[in-house]
């Protein structure tokens, strides 16, 4: 039923500990510094397939629908992309499509490394911090009315990594493909037809907290850049192409007329840093540039070699692994999704195979959209619709991040776990501390009763800021390091578990502070 390669084991033995000891002391500065990767300029050339290799649509693994989502339902309705950093929610709207974007290091808060008077941490948006949206962007083609189109159908392309949306009008076949592209490191909207039609029409950016968006009409660009009130800086560009017409730019709107194509890429990104030596913030990186260069790189290439690109990159991971449960009828297939889904959950109903391998396939492409190269999946993942999320779409540590990354080795997708090991990695100084300062509080009620303190330990929610919030959780610990080992008991990956090697260790030196000697009365 499966088909996926992992890292091969080590040689016969493994690592030794005193191997793990001289392993970790050559990664030491990742106590402050982990691997992820800061929204910064391709310093290398992306590395550019020579033809498309894009699964028919007869053959792909999709959910589809026969209407747009809403923009006031878009948590529910809106299909996702993502490159593991910058994502964002689709309508799929013909005359007024809303992307919601959003980069997983776009927070507020501080390290929250104050106690209440209950000796547990505050929990609320200010100091612990929230996650929340990037910006907002609205593609309006004013001629694609409802009225105006006929056999619509918009698509989460599973096989291709895509978010699409079809129909006709005038005669005319419409086409829009929508990704975030790991490679070139932008969001991509490419508008086609074919039977001689044209688009005219604009993309709107707008912030959502109050940004100032400025205009180049010469490069085609609308952009805004800004800082929450903890300094974060974060910034976002949309800059548009076209074949066949001309794009401009005007106020908060990239515009385009009479263009027989059309590519959008949207870019954005904070100064984000996993170094909690700098406070996890990079001051000599100024997002707007960034944004602006990786739209402008991405923008001159094709829009077919920009799909190429995205699609071989997608599919590197997601062919990893195949899924036959059996064969669906005709019958199902021509459902749509949610009459699909309906008839299955109907008292009585026959199996539906392939529907049921679709909803592994869908956590996979979950996982390759939402971990890669930047923060782990939070509690809502990288996509967000609010700067209010329910539970600020924290980590919680006594089960719900963890569940994020039971996923990612038993479907061949290795890789997708590093963004949580880095995570941690960088988080520990941060945990270290505050569990050495705080812990012992005589206001704690879950302090060690020996009186002693080591290593290191949580409370149930973490933010990116190495702080923690809500109630102590002494085996938040236990927890992690337990996902983080098995991680290596697949992998069987030295380096990985000469990262992870602090993290054990403390966790360890943190559960023997806490044991305490009794002795029992024999009977």
């Amino acid at each position: 039923m499966s088909d996926h390669s992992l890292t091969p084991p080590p040689a016969e033995g493994g690592m030794s500990r005193r191997g793990v000891l001289r392993a970790a002391a050559s990664v030491g500065a990742l106590f402050a510094l982990s691997s992820l990767p800061e929204f910064t300029s391709t310093a290398t050339a992306v590395t550019r397939p020579d033809a498309q290799s894009l699964i028919p649509d007869a053959e792909t693994i999709r959910l589809w629908y026969t209407r747009p989502g809403a923009e006031s339902k878009i948590i529910e309705e809106g299909l996702p992309i993502g490159n593991g950093r910058l994502g964002a929610l689709v309508t799929g709207d013909p005359s007024r499509d809303v992307l919601i974007l959003s980069d997983a290091t776009l927070w507020t808060g501080h390290a929250n490394a104050a106690l209440q008077s209950d000796g547990q941490f505050p929990y609320e948006a200010s100091n612990f911090g929230t996650f929340g949206m990037l910006a907002k962007a609205y593609l309006d083609i004013p001629a694609h009315t409802t009225s105006a189109i006929s056999g619509y159908r918009r698509s989460l392309d599973m096989s291709n990594g895509l978010v699409t949306a079809d129909y006709q009008a005038g005669g005319v076949t419409y086409r829009r493909e929508v990704f975030s592209s790991h490679p070139d490191d932008v969001i991509v909207v490419r508008l086609t037809q074919s039977g001689g039609g044209t688009y005219t029409g604009s993309m709107t950016l707008a912030g959502t907290r109050g940004e100032t968006v400025t205009s180049n009409a010469s490069a085609a660009e609308v952009a805004f850049d800004a800082a929450l009130p903890n300094t974060l800086k974060y910034a976002a560009a949309v800059r548009a192409a076209g074949k066949g017409g001309t794009v401009s730019a005007t106020g908060t709107k990239v515009t385009f007329s009479n263009c027989t194509e059309v590519v959008l890429v949207l870019s954005g990104g904070t100064n984000y840093k996993a170094d909690a030596s700098v406070q996890y913030k990079d001051a000599t990186l100024v997002p707007l540039t960034v944004a602006r260069t990786k739209a402008s790189q991405a923008a001159v290439v094709a829009g077919s070699t920009l799909v190429a690109t995205h699609v071989a990159d997608y599919q590197r991971l997601d062919q990893r692994m195949t899924v036959n449960l059996g064969a669906s009828s005709a019958a199902q297939r021509a459902l749509d999704t949610p009459a699909r889904l309906a008839a299955r959950a109907a008292t009585g109903s026959a199996p539906d195979p392939e529907l049921e391998a679709s909803y592994l396939q869908f956590g996979r492409y979950l996982t390759i959209t939402g971990s890669r190269g930047s923060l782990p999946t939070n509690l809502q993942g990288l996509w967000v619709d609010s700067n209010q999320p329910p539970w600020f779409s924290d980590y919680h540590t006594d089960i719900n991040v963890q569940m994020n990354y039971w996923l990612p080795d038993r479907v061949g997708l290795p890789e997708c776990f590093d963004a949580f090991t880095d995570y941690c990695v960088a988080q520990l100084p941060g945990w270290q501390a505050t569990t050495t300062a705080l812990f012992q509080d005589s206001r704690n009620r879950f302090r060690n009763t020996s009186g002693k303190v080591a290593g290191w330990t949580m409370a149930i929610t973490a933010n990116i800021w190495g702080g923690n919030g809500w109630w102590w959780h002494p085996a938040g610990n236990a927890w992690m390091c337990n996902s983080l080992f098995e991680h290596y008991e697949y992998t069987l990956d030295d380096t990985h578990l000469a990262k992870i090697y602090p993290l054990l260790k403390g966790a360890c030196e943190f559960w023997e502070s806490r044991l305490i000697t009794m002795t029992v009365a024999g009977r």
